[in-house]
């Protein structure tokens, strides 16, 4: 039933995608054109060419950045953990406008900076954290997290004055717009995304192992220092591309691991594929109702996934909290 609910929700957040734009004339009749070629009418040009890669695009976001943050929390034994806390986003913001402006890095791919500076970022945070002692302190992760992040994103904010044309793309980039994003976007995004899930879910026994100690994981035959590594390295790439593509878009690594538990458990080899149906699901709705707002323009995606994701988590925080202290 579980499933069934979280399917339907998925698919009518595509649908409000498809169907919703600036063209009252494009609905679902125009994915015909995929196929017409140049004898495709304006109308489904527009689905063919707008919307539909844009609603791949948030699609793809949504499986990156969910399957990102579940191996950051797994490895990391730590709720809280997720790319925008540790670092890792500002890290690879840094490193894209490091590639706007420096010459020397101009011709290196962008998601191959952001991922990384992003992993340069995790491994700082990481060693502020205690992991050469042996040993992770869980709220100096959360701390070290902040402070590499207001770093990378104080770099990030001195792009800007750096010349007029880099800081108006800059800042565009930063909310996290996917307005203009194309079919080459989309498939960049997705093929990282199907094999970063199959790489996850090869490393889902031994996460579950983490969830256990680093003891119990020894004693078990798997080095946990192994496992935080890739785990971290492969949530750096699969944040890396997503951020190079949409910029730094928040709260889908922290509260999409969050509500999988939620449904289905601790269990990593149950948790990815729900968690990739409900961060595909948030972002998809966030493209959605970022075209029925009301207001002249549409917002960027990646504040209304903020809208969405921040009240969600202030809620079920406080509920914690409600019981703990019962």
């Amino acid at each position: 039933m579980r499933w069934a609910v979280l399917t339907c929700v998925l698919a009518a957040g595509a649908l409000a995608s498809l169907l919703t734009g600036g063209r009252d004339d494009v609905g679902l009749a125009q994915l015909a054109g995929l196929f017409a070629g140049e004898a495709a009418s304006t109308a489904e040009q527009t689905m063919r060419d707008i919307r539909l890669p844009r609603t791949l695009a948030a699609a793809g976001l949504g499986i990156n950045l969910g399957v990102a943050g579940l191996l950051l929390q797994a490895v990391t034994r730590n709720p809280l953990a997720s790319p925008a806390i540790l670092g890792i986003n500002q890290g690879a913001a840094l490193g894209i406008v490091l590639g706007l402006t420096v010459p020397a890095l101009a011709v290196a791919p962008g998601w191959l900076l952001a991922s990384v500076f992003g992993l340069a970022a995790a491994c700082l945070t990481f060693a502020i954290a205690g992991l050469f002692s042996g040993r992770i302190d869980s709220m100096r992760l959360i701390l070290g997290g902040v402070a590499v992040g207001a770093i990378g994103f104080s770099a990030v904010r001195l792009g800007y004055t750096l010349e007029d044309d880099i800081a108006r793309e800059v800042v565009r980039w930063t909310v996290g717009d996917i307005a203009d994003l194309r079919i080459d976007a989309a498939l960049r995004l997705l093929a990282f995304a199907l094999p970063g899930l199959g790489l996850a879910y090869l490393m889902a026994h031994r996460l579950n192992l983490m969830a256990m100690g680093h003891a119990a994981s020894n004693g078990l035959g798997f080095d946990p220092r192994a496992t935080l590594v890739q785990g971290t390295v492969l949530a750096a790439l699969l944040t890396g591309v997503s951020i190079s593509v949409a910029g730094p878009i928040a709260f889908v690594g922290l509260v999409a691991p969050h509500i999988a538990r939620w449904l289905c458990g601790a269990d990593h080899r149950r948790l990815l594929p729900v968690v990739v149906l409900i961060g595909a699901t948030l972002t998809i709705w966030a493209d959605a109702l970022s075209k029925l707002l009301p207001q002249a323009e549409e917002a960027p995606v990646g504040i209304v996934v903020a809208m969405l994701g921040a009240p969600w988590l202030l809620v079920s925080v406080l509920r914690r909290s409600g019981t703990a202290h019962v």
